[in-house]
């Protein structure tokens, strides 16, 4: 890879300018030394270049976006191994091979097509062609579903209106939600573009995490973003992706915003890198033939193990829990689970009678491992304020004593206690009647933070 030191000047300036270095590394399977470099970017820029034989220099000019054009000159500064650019597949008079392709001017634009002539006369033109049907680089047209941790239907502020390409929005009633979007194959996403919502910049998302997934379950952190703001409403901002992967899950858990109880966007919209190119080649006397390629796609994104992550699937279930969820973390001994559960779904003595817990099961392999502070986060996405959990202590002591989980705004940390099967439904019947508050509870645990008795006792 060589890297250019670079500098510019306009109109009639005699001085001139540092601009951002070059990298390029042009190999097809052998290294090629540029005689002439021209190549254009996304944003319509058009720079052409040419080197000296010893590739110390390079002299040429750069029109801009705006019309204007710029002078621009530049110094070798140093070779190194390459890092970044395009891998292709490659096809040349029926005959295979492999393109090593990095032109970075630090513009942050994407390629478009690049062209370049060698030492010994040879030249090669190529359009690089995107993933999308339209042949730009947004994909957002290949997203087939958008899912929800909370939408606002009643006024029509849905999920799904995040990619319809109008003005509507999506609403949240909470200030923290997650957003999965689904495509039909996998697609490299290298960047990505959120849009403010009509009103309230408070509502705006401030801080998130953009994961992807290849097959809906396993999720690899794609981007983090903390401290975001946008200029205005109906505004946009691009986010660049430094290690992209091939996913067909896309999902966008929003962890905080400006301040208020509320979540809002206009639009979510994905770009992709470049699927391949078309072009050709012309040896030195010879006639111009086709140069096909494809890329060598990035490998599929790997799993996190930490932080946990969940389907939407596993979220609905916790979700939709017609009454208190109590929810299995521990998928490690069925054996151990059947003996638990049958104890703590065994009829009660409760003041004069029987009573069997009203608790809602989710028993969704994705929560496997996860721990109060994990469900907790989840729960403040739902209704629920109370959750209970079925873990490897509750598995491994034969009291099966269950986690009691409590969150709410008014508390920065979820509240939690144990609680054995028989007071258990003393704790889920008088708290889901709010009959009886947490501290009557959680004050009554034995040293050991288990609760065994029941006050019906």
């Amino acid at each position: 890879m060589l890297t250019f030191r670079m500098f510019w000047r306009t109109g009639d300036e005699t001085g001139w300018r540092p601009g951002h270095p070059l990298l390029v590394h042009l190999d097809d399977g052998a290294r090629v030394a540029p005689e002439h470099l021209s190549w254009g970017t996304a944003d319509g820029a058009q720079t052409s270049l040419g080197f000296s034989p010893d590739l110390a220099t390079c002299y040429g000019h750069r029109s801009l976006p705006t019309g204007a054009v710029a002078e621009v000159r530049g110094e070798l500064s140093g070779e190194d191994e390459p890092r970044g650019g395009y891998e292709f597949d490659t096809e040349f008079e029926e005959t295979p091979g492999r393109l090593r392709l990095l032109v970075d001017d630090g513009s942050g634009e994407p390629l478009r097509w690049v062209a370049w002539r060698d030492g010994t006369g040879g030249a090669c033109s190529l359009a690089l062609r995107s993933e999308s049907p339209s042949g730009s680089a947004d994909v957002t047209d290949l997203v087939t579903s958008v899912w929800a941790t909370a939408d606002h239907p009643e006024m029509g502020e849905v999920a799904a209106n995040l990619v319809d390409g109008t003005h509507s929005k999506w609403f949240a009633p909470y200030p923290r939600a997650a957003l999965e979007f689904r495509l039909p194959r996998p697609v490299v996403v290298e960047r990505y573009v959120l849009t403010s919502g009509n009103d309230a910049p408070d509502r705006d998302p401030a801080a998130w995490t953009l994961r992807g997934s290849a097959d809906g379950h396993r999720w690899h952190a794609l981007d983090s973003r903390t401290g975001q703001s946008f200029p205005g409403r109906h505004q946009s901002r691009t986010y660049r992706i430094a290690d992209p992967a091939a996913c067909d899950h896309y999902r966008l858990d929003i962890t905080g915003n400006n301040g208020s109880p509320h979540l809002q966007l206009a639009a979510v919209r994905f770009l992709a890198g470049t699927a391949g190119f078309t072009g050709h080649r012309q040896r030195a006397g010879h006639f111009p033939v086709a140069y096909r390629g494809l890329r060598t796609p990035p490998s599929a994104a790997p799993a996190d193990s930490d932080p946990p992550v969940w389907t939407s699937a596993a979220f609905e279930a916790l979700r939709s829990a017609a009454s208190t969820p109590i929810v299995r973390t521990d998928f490690s001994d069925p054996q151990a689970w059947e003996a638990a559960w049958s104890d703590i779904t065994a009829p009660q003595g409760y003041w004069d009678g029987e009573v069997v817990l009203g608790a809602t099961l989710v028993a969704r392999p994705e929560f496997d491992g996860w721990t109060a502070g994990d469900l907790a986060a989840l729960l403040s996405r739902t209704d629920h304020d109370l959750v209970f959990v079925v873990d490897a202590v509750t598995l491994a002591s034969p009291e099966h004593p269950v986690l009691v989980i409590e969150v709410g705004p008014d508390h920065d940390r979820p509240r939690t206690f144990r609680a054995t099967p028989h007071a258990l439904v003393d704790v889920e019947t008088q708290l889901s009647i709010a009959n009886m508050d947490w501290e009557d509870f959680s004050e009554s645990t034995d040293p050991d933070g288990v609760l065994r008795a029941s006050f019906a006792d």
